[in-house]
């Protein structure tokens, strides 16, 4: 085998490279904490991420931390686009401030997995870091749960004198815990993206490694403790592929195989229901038939929508509805293409696709880079058909990027001679705590 090429070090704490623990700590606190620049809200990872995104994009053009490849440019392209669009719809104003901040988000997020996740070491210390501080938060929400006492967010928000988290209605006899977000949603999406992390690379696969399963099962029940449908499909969707690979691993073409019986099922339902295939699973993964019948008009109205704008969409313009139908549009994908256009949608549909492809393409990996990759290839499954029945905003927006770009290092990472350490113990010193260097 080949030499490891070494990437550039980063500073560490408690095992992941400083800019990784920053843009944590940020995508977790309230948009409370927050400043606010005229109209231009700046929460705190915005913040993180117009500080880092030109320092970002200068090493990914010199290839500091790995060539610039096709994937890079389809994101890069993606946003471009989008700015372009909203140019065209709000003018140059609106391409500027809202355009930079979605160039800023999307883009700046998927760099800071792109950049400084470049091992398996890296990829091993993120996944042990974000499965234990979703465990961590079960301390707050499980206390939220039975009491409505919103004990993080209220906390967090109430430091800086935002307000406290609004009332939502408790289902299945608790009540729907935010823990740092700004919705049960958004906390719970967090959750359940760490399920096939925690599954594969913290418990090695293995149900006989106690302390690993027993974050993989802290990862469902804080996912359980949001109530909420979208991060319950993210669950589901994981444990199905997991299981899949668990029972039929040692099987050539078992994917094939699955996207054969999907592409099967969906031909069964189109020709023997009375209801199309969309229609039979948002009637089956939403909590009540109301949001079920709300989020069939919202696909039937945006796609007519994007019919009307196929090139450009409508920007932040308002999209022809009922006037009693209210302007959420729960569907991520759907608002992407309303909001920028079907090059956009397809620019980053194409992207997420074909990355996952280029890495399943790889051969002759060690045993815990193919764990790492089923991690990162199912964690993006499970969020991205969940994100047809909800939207991605917030900080679950960048937390979707920045997952994307943290497989990326499996294009091209090299595999050394030496053996993996499976346990590496993350070494505290002060010398951590000082700021990271930008280049």
């Amino acid at each position: 085998m080949t030499a490891a090429v070494a990437s550039p070090k980063s500073r560490r704490v408690f095992g992941v490279p400083v800019p990784i623990a920053i843009f944590f700590l940020a995508i977790m606190l309230p948009t409370a904490v927050s400043l606010n620049l005229g109209g231009l809200r700046l929460s705190a990872y915005r913040v993180f991420l117009v500080l880092m995104i030109l320092p970002m994009l200068l090493q990914l053009v010199i290839g500091r931390r790995g060539k610039l490849n096709l994937f890079d440019a389809m994101i890069l392209a993606h946003c471009t686009w989008a700015i372009f669009a909203l140019i065209k719809w709000g003018g140059l104003g609106q391409g500027i401030e809202s355009g930079g901040i979605y160039f800023v988000e999307c883009c700046g997020a998927y760099l800071v997995g792109r950049l400084y996740i470049r091992t398996y070491e890296d990829f091993a210390a993120m996944a042990r870091a974000y499965t234990g501080v979703v465990c961590v938060t079960l301390c707050f929400t499980i206390p939220e749960a039975l009491t409505g006492i919103h004990i993080l967010y209220d906390t967090i928000s109430g430091a800086v004198g935002g307000p406290r988290a609004p009332f939502i209605e408790p289902r299945m006899g608790i009540e729907r815990t935010f823990g740092p977000f700004d919705h049960p949603i958004l906390y719970g999406v967090f959750c359940a993206s760490a399920f096939s992390l925690a599954y594969f690379v913290v418990a090695e696969r293995r149900l006989s490694n106690l302390s690993g399963m027993a974050k993989v099962f802290g990862v469902g029940l804080a996912t359980f403790m949001s109530a909420s449908g979208g991060p319950y499909l993210v669950l589901m969707m994981q444990g199905f592929v997991a299981s899949w690979e668990r029972v039929l691993g040692r099987l050539k073409g078992r994917w094939a195989a699955l996207f054969s019986l999907i592409l099967l099922a969906y031909i069964a339902i189109d020709l023997f229901s009375t209801k199309t295939p969309f229609h039979v699973f948002v009637n089956n993964f939403t909590f009540s038939k109301q949001s079920a019948y709300n989020r069939i008009l919202l696909f039937e109205y945006g796609t007519a929508e994007v019919a009307r704008h196929p090139i450009f969409g409508i920007g932040l313009g308002d999209w022809q509805r009922p006037s009693w139908m209210s302007d959420s549009m729960d569907n991520f994908w759907l608002v992407t293409a309303v909001r920028y256009g079907l090059p956009a949608f397809f620019l980053l549909v194409g992207m997420l696709l074909g990355l996952v492809w280029a890495v399943g393409q790889r051969k002759g990996l060690p045993d815990c880079w193919r764990r790492a990759r089923h991690a990162w290839a199912f964690t993006l499954f499970g969020i991205s058909v969940a994100a047809a029945t909800v939207h991605l905003w917030n900080a679950l927006f960048v937390l979707f990027f920045f997952l994307i770009g943290s497989g990326a290092w499996l294009l091209d990472a090299r595999v050394g001679r030496t053996p993996v350490q499976k346990h590496p113990t993350p070494r505290f010193s002060p010398a951590a705590l000082q700021p990271a260097r930008l280049f």
